[in-house]
């Protein structure tokens, strides 16, 4: 079976692409997504019988390995991820189910998303001096509310968010990528 590796400029351009967290997390989760299942065909033994008749019974359309969440679980079970890996991978589809559930057009910087993630291992957040301009319009030396200023600073502020989760994300992703090129069974 050949897999495809991905690369990271085509994680970091396919992340890039996308300009909401919906779509940011959707793509996200399809690459690791990819990632698990060829990390997950990987790990098995490649010998003829077990090509043959164990492994598409396990992870075909009725497996129990079809599920992204069961294949986490056996490969940290089985020491091939890390604790933070597994706990990063759950808390995306995690924020990706609670996005597909509401309604509401959540922005990288709502309370909601940035409470999530923050938990993530590899998130690092901006400086909390970006934090002063997210929440309300501010004065001038005039007295003038300066909406354009604070528009500004919002905007990059939810800018910065967007490519701190990116890179978080790509690197999660290249970490289990990574692990494929690992001979598990030799």
């Amino acid at each position: 079976m050949a897999t495809l590796i991905l690369q990271e400029e085509v994680i970091l351009e396919k992340l890039s692409q996308q300009t909401d967290i919906y779509g940011l997390l959707t793509v996200a989760i399809d690459l690791i997504d990819h990632g698990v299942n060829n990390l997950i065909l990987n790990v098995f033994r490649k010998e003829r019988h077990a090509i043959k008749f164990v492994i598409p019974s396990l992870i075909g359309k009725n497996g129990p390995l079809n599920d992204t969440s069961v294949c986490l679980k056996l490969l940290y079970a089985l020491g091939i991820i890390t604790r933070e890996e597994y706990e990063d991978i759950e808390l995306l589809m995690a924020i990706m189910d609670e996005l597909k559930s509401d309604e509401k057009h959540y922005t990288f910087v709502d309370d909601e998303i940035l409470g999530s993630i923050t938990l993530l291992h590899d998130m690092v957040m901006p400086p909390n001096s970006f934090l002063l301009f997210n929440d309300k319009p501010q004065e001038s030396e005039f007295g003038i509310v300066d909406t354009l200023k604070s528009s500004i600073y919002q905007s990059r502020y939810q800018q910065m968010i967007r490519s701190s989760l990116i890179i978080a994300i790509t690197n999660l992703t290249l970490r289990i990528v990574n692990k494929q090129q690992i001979n598990y069974f030799p």
